[in-house]
């Protein structure tokens, strides 16, 4: 079983309340093995509102009787390439300083990291595991949009100041600040099966046809 929860509709308060229905009911149908679906830096006491949530759910998960594998997604690459309109533009918005590494996941490697759980689950029983597939710079992640382009991408560092909402500010915050410790190199070696998409090959997926 997979199961994901979600502050961006009703709250963080009405999030932590989904997790507690989905293992209430896990635990009454004796669910073999749950997977649940939180995210990097849940565990690193962030201030970020919506990894708060998470890590409060991941508490009673793991003091509890339904054997669990927690995943702990870092920033996904389709946020950052979600800006089409500034994208084709010639500009990647994002709050970070050019030389800043954020850590990074593609969702299809999500998805095959997810099924390698579920189709395998003995060695990933009891465990927390943080996911990336790659960590580039704000600079390199440009130059990836402008390649995939064909035509100059540069990054504009977005102030912290600009970002009204309290939950987003705090991530950025904390992107900006200690940010997510995947060791990736180690990720990677562990489980080789998985595709781990680097940023440029998705830039160019997502992006070639534009040109």
């Amino acid at each position: 079983m997979v199961a994901f929860t979600t502050p961006f509709e009703a709250g963080v308060e009405a999030e932590v309340g989904q997790g507690r229905t989905i293992l209430s009911a896990a635990a009454q149908a004796r669910v073999p093995h749950l997977v649940f679906g939180s995210v990097a830096g849940a565990d690193q006491d962030s201030g970020v509102p919506h990894f708060e949530s998470k890590a409060r759910i991941e508490a009673e998960l793991t003091t509890g009787e339904v054997p669990y594998t927690i995943l702990g997604p870092t920033y996904f690459f389709d946020n950052a390439l979600g800006g089409a309109e500034r994208i084709l533009d010639g500009a990647l918005d994002l709050p970070l300083p050019p030389d800043r590494p954020p850590q990074q996941l593609a969702r299809p490697d999500l998805g095959a990291f997810a099924a390698e759980v579920l189709l395998n689950p003995v060695p990933y029983v009891g465990r927390r595991i943080e996911l990336a597939s790659d960590a580039p710079t704000p600079a390199q992640m440009a130059a990836a949009l402008g390649a995939a382009l064909g035509r100059e991408v540069r990054h504009e560092r977005v102030p912290l100041t600009a970002i009204g909402n309290p939950d987003m500010h705090a991530m950025w915050t904390f992107l900006n600040g200690p940010g997510c410790r995947v060791d990736i190199p180690a990720l990677h070696d562990a489980d080789p099966e998985i595709p781990w998409t680097g940023f440029a090959d998705r830039a160019q997926r997502a992006w070639a046809s534009a040109r």
